[in-house]
């Protein structure tokens, strides 16, 4: 008997040839045959023809993205990081330094005196375990030795120099020690920090420390880090197609920038094509990444001038408006697909740039032809993005802003969008914020593994993989109606718990608390000593007290403002909240006319440590309060036990 053969959903040839453009939502992939584990999956992939990357993902050329420590992270992950070049060119170089002197991801920033410095000059706030006393007070000189953090944090005259404390000639290994000896040697020191030193001038190249070694430890092993011929960290750089740009070039070139962008919204232009032929031409081994583009004639001529890859994508960041403005683009999924289909003819790798929202959408853009995704919103608002955190409705938040937005164009992306002569400006993108996505040491290995799920579904060992089963029209997709989509999705729910992997909601509550107490009063004694008195104690008391808890708790809150780990955070605040719930901060809340709504507010982030926590805290605060109306006092109560009640 004949086996029935059916055939489910279509081709990707035929689907993306129906005169439709479609997003990345709008397809959906049909499972295949699943033969092997999720942990075989490799997502080893090609950036261009002539560099390979353990990891699909690139960190976007934006000025709210990409900086050094975006860069060293990306690489130390096993991806890469492209610098922005929205700044000056002798700036960006040195970013671009900055990035590949790390020899090792994820360390301490060392923090450099004069032997004539005074101790007051040391930033009391800093993380660092120690500071390096050099002969000039910079990392360009000899060390002399090393003052610890125990020395000078319980010091009363600050005017004390810090070689008056110094600890001479202190224990150093030379800057080429890999991560497996500097551990070595602080195990077998008892170390607690170990300066990594240039053997041949005896400078301060790095520092090392015990709390480094337990981080990098429990650093997931992605995949190898990305290291150029050099052995230095591999960066990308972007840069204008304008005559002064190839100045910039020299610059990047000398930096030691291993791959240089072409920064264009539309990137099939005689200059773009021209400043290809001159980079190929005056740097025959530094590879050029060209784009934007949406179609496979643009692909074509852009190939054919030498492009070593391509970036694909017009008007599909989450900041760009330039479909909107220009009516000038293409679906992100439609426009992977077609450019992919002619640019693997030539051999030369896709880079699927915006639209990435969600692991879900790296899974298709690997599929439909892409070797690697271009990131931005999705890396802005981590720890490693360029900008300070802002509080904003009980959330942290970040910067975050499209290169077409006007905002960007004063400071100079304007080329990207404009002509040399333009003087009326029009906004391709916006300004906003993103919310804190934690680390990327969190946040890429939880995508990465589910991007690995996705693939095994697929019956993809690999991207490669993937690639010849859409090809050879194995994997089949189908068009989702919008009621599909929202089926897709998490629906029919009153309200639901998302834990994905971040613990940015507890670093929310922290912050929170931690500048209520700040706010109140705990910058210095004067303000503990006015709790004190307003819950009823002498002066003598009060002094006594205020002075206990200041040197308790004050230091530790305020430092863990600046450090932002979240451990450090939620212990520090925590302390600070079991404290202030004495009846000087509970009067102290009532003289403010603090509302307890204030703290129950954002227990709509749903995240059960801050319920307890922020819900304990309040509860105390209200019912223990004499200086509260009784009636207040009682709402509270009942509304912050029916809150603990309703998270658990």
């Amino acid at each position: 008997m004949a086996r029935l053969v059916i055939e489910d959903g279509f081709p990707a040839e035929r689907l993306f040839n129906q005169g439709y453009s479609y997003t990345y939502d709008d397809v959906i992939f049909l499972p295949h045959y699943i033969d092997f584990p999720t942990d075989s999956v490799n997502l080893c992939t090609k950036l261009t023809k002539n560099i390979d990357l353990s990891i699909p993902c690139v960190a976007s050329p934006m000025d709210t993205v990409t900086e050094s420590s975006m860069a060293v992270a990306m690489a130390a992950l096993g991806g890469i990081g492209i610098v922005h070049y929205n700044n000056q060119p002798l700036e960006q170089a040195s970013l671009i330094r900055s990035a590949k002197s790390r020899h090792i991801p994820f360390i301490s920033d060392p923090i450099f005196k004069s032997p004539s410095d005074s101790i007051d000059s040391v930033d009391e706030f800093t993380s660092s375990p120690c500071v390096f006393v050099t002969e000039s007070g910079n990392s360009k000189s000899k060390l002399l030795g090393v003052v610890e953090k125990s020395d000078w944090e319980n010091l009363t005259d600050k005017e004390t120099s810090v070689s008056d404390y110094m600890l001479k000639s202190p224990i150093s290994a030379p800057s080429s020690y890999t991560f497996e000896q500097a551990a070595t040697l602080l195990a077998a020191k008892k170390l607690d920090y170990l300066p990594l030193v240039s053997e041949r001038d005896g400078e301060v190249i790095d520092l090392f420390s015990k709390a480094d070694v337990e981080r990098i430890q429990g650093f997931p092993k992605l995949g190898l880090p990305s290291l150029g011929k050099d052995g230095e960290f591999m960066v990308g750089a972007a840069m204008g197609t304008r005559e002064q740009d190839k100045e910039r070039l020299e610059h990047l070139v000398k930096a030691g920038a291993n791959v240089v962008v072409l920064d264009s919204s539309q990137g099939n232009s005689i200059y773009q094509i021209e400043m290809i032929k001159y980079v190929k031409k005056t740097y025959p081994e530094l590879d050029v990444i060209a784009g934007n583009i949406v179609t496979a004639y643009q692909a074509q001529n852009l190939i054919q001038s030498g492009a070593d890859a391509l970036r694909v994508g017009m008007g599909s960041g989450s900041i760009c408006t330039t479909q909107e403005v220009c009516a000038v683009g293409r679906g992100q999924a439609t426009a992977v697909y077609k450019v992919s289909s002619i640019a693997s003819q030539s051999g030369v790798p896709v880079i699927a740039d915006g639209g990435i929202a969600n692991s879900g959408h790296i899974v298709k853009a690997l599929t439909l032809g892409a070797s690697t995704v271009m990131m931005g919103s999705f890396l802005a608002g981590s720890n490693e993005a360029p900008g300070a955190y802002e509080i904003q409705g009980g959330r942290r938040i970040k910067k975050y802003r499209g290169m077409g937005s006007l905002e960007a164009m004063t400071k100079g992306s304007d080329a990207r969008y404009l002509g040399d002569t333009s003087k009326l400006k029009v906004a391709q993108g916006v300004v906003g914020a993103v919310a804190d996505k934690g680390s990327l040491l969190k946040l890429i290995p939880y995508t990465l593994q589910a991007v690995k799920q996705g693939f095994q579904d697929l019956g993809a060992s690999s991207v490669h993989s993937a690639h010849n089963l859409l090809r050879s029209s194995v994997l089949r997709l189908e068009v989702r109606t919008g009621a599909a989509q929202v089926e897709g999705g998490v629906h029919d729910l009153v309200e639901y718990l998302t834990r994905k992997f971040s613990t940015s909601a507890c670093l929310n509550y922290c912050m929170v608390v931690t500048r209520v107490v700040l706010n109140m009063g705990g910058r210095d004694e004067s303000g503990l000593k006015k709790w004190y008195r307003a819950g009823g104690k002498n002066e003598e008391e009060a002094d006594r007290g205020s002075s206990r808890l200041y040197r308790g708790w004050s230091r530790p809150v305020r430092r863990s403002l600046t450090c932002q780990r979240p451990y450090v955070l939620m212990m520090a605040s925590h302390r600070a909240s079991v404290v202030s719930c004495r009846k000087g901060m509970r009067a102290s809340l009532h003289e403010r006319n603090m509302p307890l709504a204030f703290v129950c507010g954002s227990l709509q982030t749903r995240s059960p440590i801050f319920l307890l926590l922020g819900s304990l805290m309040s509860l105390c605060i209200a019912s223990g309060s004499k200086a509260m109306p009784t009636s207040f006092r009682s709402r509270g109560q009942d509304a912050l036990v029916g809150n603990v009640l309703s998270s658990l």
